[in-house]
């Protein structure tokens, strides 16, 4: 009885550890995903603009360093900071090619 028990704990220690935290750092870092999750609400998921305007042909309005720092702390009405860095970067590229 005692080897079951001890088992059982032993089992349940082996699957608390592969829900950790550290699972949860493979993020998705693709700009399509990370604008499907985070911005289409407001900028549409064809891109083309809803609450926000549209984000098509963003390189010919911005640079690639100027679009980051708008991605990154926001604009008018748009809040910043709802990306990391990272995301923000990514998201970024994917739309300078849009």
């Amino acid at each position: 009885m005692k080897k079951i028990w001890a088992v059982m704990g032993l089992s349940l220690v082996l699957l608390a550890g592969c829900s950790s935290k550290a699972a949860d750092k493979t993020e998705v870092l693709d700009g399509e995903t990370l604008y499907g999750n985070k911005c289409s609400a407001c900028h549409g998921g064809n891109l083309k603009g809803a609450v926000g305007p549209s984000v098509l042909n963003m390189s010919s309005k911005y640079s690639e360093d100027e679009l980051f720092k708008m991605i990154t702390e926001g604009s008018d009405k748009m809040p910043g900071h709802l990306l990391t860095d990272d995301e923000s970067r990514v998201v970024t590229k994917w739309l300078m090619k849009k």
